[in-house]
């Protein structure tokens, strides 16, 4: 009996401990209580099937030492150990991609006209901050141009998916992908040397998400844009996106499509229906929000803030050309006058705020001559159509940014 019992208790300390890991470094709510090192996290993800197989089979035998031997565990402790086992792996290993359910190959669009009767439905949910939006037309959308015309996303119906398809620009397939508690979208071409990716979402780490590739398991930060252990970092391209209010949008895109991800009724999927309702309206809508708060606490405790050359929780554009990072405040470029001419990276960069459609855009200048005027689609009024750049980030959390880049310049005039 004693040795039954000690190793009964052996094998469910072993099923218990890997399951725990799998929680704690593949759920991220964990980390709002328990924190891993970026190096520890991807351990466990690259041998999550090896601690699986070794966890389960120790339950397995544990139980099975249960059923010949019934009194080495009372049975109702030995049910609360099964549901924590299963709870733990099913958070780490299933959760995430059932959570968010990724769209990179099928996503529903409608016109500009249809969308209202959309977003009118999560007007009160459609921003995660302090302030709420008062009409429809208020509501932030990320806009990306696309071969086929304009595509507008929703923060709110971006931020259960993550990952969700776009379009063609010059030939080549493009998905935005989306982190709330960043606030942060980048449209991506889904491919790294030539390798097809098919994205899902992995975890969070540092408050911004970590896709993987289902394809060969890498997992990609979505800041960098590479692959954890591509040693040459190779990032897939990205693709110029801008943010406005679906007012703006509407006027200078009139055929634009809006992507709508509304949540089944019950009659249609209950359990989806319930799920996902708990998912965006609680879990997502509540935990995206904690960083929304004014305070100066992150809402997962995984920042140590340091740099406060701005307020921790400025929403910033910022733009990156090589190594060179410079993000800007929109107050700042307001009162330069709504044009600053720079040089980031060793590019000529123009940055405009557009007031009558509240938006700020950046053109390459390869010319480097000092432009005083440009509208939102680059054009300078003599002539000439300056490219978007494709780095711009809209409205991004400063202490996010800066913690993955942390030598970033702010606010640069030159």
């Amino acid at each position: 009996m004693m040795t039954a019992k000690l190793a009964f208790w052996v094998m469910m300390v072993i099923a218990q401990t890997g399951a725990f890991f799998l929680f704690k470094d593949l759920a991220d709510i964990s980390q709002w209580v328990v924190q891993s090192t970026r190096q520890f996290t991807m351990r466990i993800w690259y041998n999550r099937y090896m601690i699986t197989g070794i966890s389960s089979g120790a339950l397995i035998i544990a139980l099975t030492i249960w059923t010949i031997e019934p009194g080495v565990c009372p049975g109702a402790l030995l049910a609360f150990l099964v549901f924590v086992f299963i709870f733990n792996a099913y958070s780490g290993l299933i959760n995430p991609k059932w959570m968010f359910r990724a769209q990179q190959h099928e996503a529903k669009f409608v016109s500009v006209e249809k969308a209202p009767d959309y977003m009118q439905r999560s007007l009160h949910l459609a921003h995660f901050g302090p302030d709420t939006y008062d009409s429809v037309d208020d509501i932030n959308v990320l806009v990306l141009e696309t071969d086929n015309g304009a595509y507008a996303y929703s923060d709110y119906y971006l931020l259960q998916p993550h990952v969700v398809k776009g379009d063609t620009i010059g030939g080549e397939d493009v998905i935005m992908t989306y982190c709330g508690l960043t606030n942060l979208g980048i449209a991506y071409s889904p491919r790294i040397n030539q390798q097809q990716l098919d994205l899902t979402v992995m975890t969070q780490l540092k408050n911004n998400l970590v896709l993987f590739d289902k394809n060969s398991g890498e997992p990609i930060q979505q800041l960098w844009g590479a692959m954890e252990r591509d040693e040459n970092k190779t990032k897939m391209k990205e693709w110029p996106t801008i943010r406005m209010p679906f007012s703006s949008f509407k006027k200078l895109y009139p055929d634009g499509k809006v992507f709508i991800n509304e949540i089944p009724r019950f009659s249609e999927n209950p359990v989806i229906a319930l799920w996902d309702r708990l998912v965006r309206h609680v879990m997502m809508l509540w935990g995206v929000g904690m960083n929304w708060v004014k305070n100066d606490k992150p809402a997962f405790p995984t920042v140590d803030f340091k740099d406060k050359r701005l307020p921790m929780k400025e929403l910033v554009y910022t733009i990156s050309v090589e190594d060179d990072h410079v993000a800007y405040s929109k107050d700042f470029i307001i009162e330069r006058d709504n044009m600053i001419n720079v040089v980031i990276g060793g590019k000529n960069i123009i940055v405009n705020y557009n007031r009558e459609y509240d938006v700020v855009t950046a053109y390459y200048n390869p010319e480097g001559q000092a432009v005083s005027s440009i509208d939102v689609f680059g054009d300078t009024g003599d002539g000439k159509k300056l490219k978007r750049v494709n780095t711009l980030k809209s409205r991004i959390f400063w202490f996010i940014f800066v913690e993955f880049f942390p030598n970033t310049d702010v606010n640069r005039i030159m």
